[in-house]
């Protein structure tokens, strides 16, 4: 039976069906639930799809057999784990069936504390309050709500990140259900061609994810908080931002983004930082906090406490969100006239829409950490020994008559910056899936060989397209989307 947009039979028939095997577990229109389950999405753009029904497995099985049900139907459907994705497609669906994984939410700690497996429906915040205490932690979020599989399998930068990679790269083993239901556990040598296309290629381009078995680091305490500062110090802050990139070359732990944005008519830039001992004062940011401030909650912490911060600071769940990332070769005179681009493009929007300009710094010794330990993702960043800066754009608003609008600047502003880059020969074309609207190609920005081979690998293990075809969120392999 053909599921389409004028035929709900299909659908029902699934819905019936996962309900017949797991009845308290299915939640339609008809249930009070419903509204809390569609509630339970960060952005409020994907709060606003109706799906036939959510489905809430609690065992990996459930999940299989609900797989094997919808593909059955040939129905689309859509996988929610944290449920924090920009895009309005990322983790929900429309007329479709919602895998939603929040009750798979086990985390268990191995006995000699190197690794930890957790659910997909566990969020960063939670994950690091049970593992302080046992002296161990994860290169995970650096926002509390932010959850676990959707952080890693879209790359994953942490507060560890300098010392440890991305967070893709410190993915042990992952449990997947695949499109004919089979359940296989997958790592280096079980499977190992899927283990490398889940090191950046996208979980939803190959299955649905049940369990990830995460590397721990020791871990004492951080040191951490913001530090906010505003624009008439801006080219100090810039200053700064230049020493302590060129530190960041020996000093191999130090993290931090630095986010511009405007608040109350007044431009504010907020160094959100973390640093993974209990330092205090690492000297690395001592450029920096010579600027006078207008907000400083630098202290010692826990990791979750910092990851709560930020979440209360930048917070815009329930709001209408979209992201667009950008990626240069690092140089601050480029980054001050990007920066300087996207406060004059933004400028007029300023009363009723909030713009931000994030910067993240992706090292050298970060790129090539999986190469360098045996398990290469398909960025295709391995290599020279130049920084790169990340550039996330991002924008918060209300109305949504605003949503093209809104998305219409972003994407300017990205071909702006891009165009600056490539007149100061550091454009770079790798798009970081975290941070990329729906819009932008993913996949192709890995380079063509690693594009190829994620498809060869797609082939193998679904080889009737599955996750091409119904499966409505992320990345396909076959480049962008526009917005449903």
């Amino acid at each position: 039976m053909s599921c389409n947009l004028t035929n709900n039979a299909a659908l029902s028939a699934l819905r019936d069906a996962v309900t017949a095997l797991y009845p308290t577990q299915v939640i339609d229109g008809s249930s009070p639930a419903f509204e809390k389950a569609q509630n339970s999405f960060w952005n409020q753009i994907q709060r606003e799809k109706a799906p036939e029904c959510f489905f809430q497995p609690t065992e990996a099985c459930q999940v299989a057999k609900a797989m094997l049900e919808v593909v059955k139907r040939n129905c689309p459907f859509a996988i929610k784990g944290g449920g924090h994705s920009s895009n309005p497609d990322g983790c929900s669906v429309n007329a479709g069936f919602q895998f939603d994984l929040a009750n798979l939410n086990h985390v268990e700690i191995a006995e000699d504390r190197s690794s930890v497996r957790v659910g997909p429906g566990v969020r960063w915040g939670d994950l690091f309050k049970i593992l302080e205490p046992h002296g161990v932690i994860a290169a995970g979020g650096r926002d509390y709500g932010v959850g676990v599989p959707g952080f890693i399998f879209g790359g994953g930068l942490s507060y560890l990140s300098t010392q440890e990679g991305w967070g893709i790269d410190n993915l042990l083993a992952v449990d997947i259900v695949l499109a004919n239901g089979q359940q296989i556990t997958v790592d280096k040598d079980c499977h190992p061609d899927l283990y490398r296309a889940l090191h950046g290629g996208g979980a939803h381009n190959f299955g649905i994810v049940t369990n990830l078995t995460l590397k721990l680091h020791p871990y004492q305490g951080m040191w951490g908080g913001y530090y906010a500062v505003q624009e008439e110090h801006f080219d100090a802050v810039f200053r700064a931002y230049d020493k302590y990139t060129q530190r960041m070359t020996t000093n191999g732990k130090a993290h931090m983004i630095v986010d511009f944005f405007r608040r109350d008519g007044m431009m504010i830039a907020v160094h959100f930082m973390g640093y993974p001992e209990p330092l205090a004062n690492p000297p690395i940011y001592d450029e920096i906090c010579r600027i006078p401030s207008v907000g400083n909650t630098l202290r010692l912490a826990e990791y979750s406490n910092l990851a709560a911060e930020m979440q209360e600071v930048t917070d815009s769940r329930g709001k209408r969100n979209a992201y667009w990332t950008v990626c240069i070769g690092y140089n601050i005179d480029l980054l001050k006239s990007a920066y300087v681009a996207w406060a004059q493009i933004t400028e007029p929007y300023a009363k009723r829409l909030r713009f931000a300009f994030d910067v993240n710094h992706i090292t050298p010794a970060m790129r090539n950490k999986g190469a360098d330990e045996g398990y290469e993702n398909v960025y295709g960043l391995e290599g020279p020994n130049e920084p790169l800066t990340n550039i996330l754009l991002t924008s918060t608003w209300e109305d949504k008559a605003d949503d093209d609008e809104v998305v219409s600047v972003l994407e300017r502003l990205g071909a702006t910056i891009e165009n600056l880059a490539r007149e100061y020969g550091k454009f770079q074309s790798f798009r970081f899936m975290n941070y990329a609207h729906q819009r932008q190609d993913v996949i192709t920005s890995f380079g063509e060989k690693n594009k190829a081979f994620l498809k060869e690998v797609a082939a193998k293990y679904d080889p009737n397209g599955v996750f091409q075809r119904l499966q409505v969120g992320g990345f396909k392999l076959d480049g962008s989307r526009s917005i449903s």
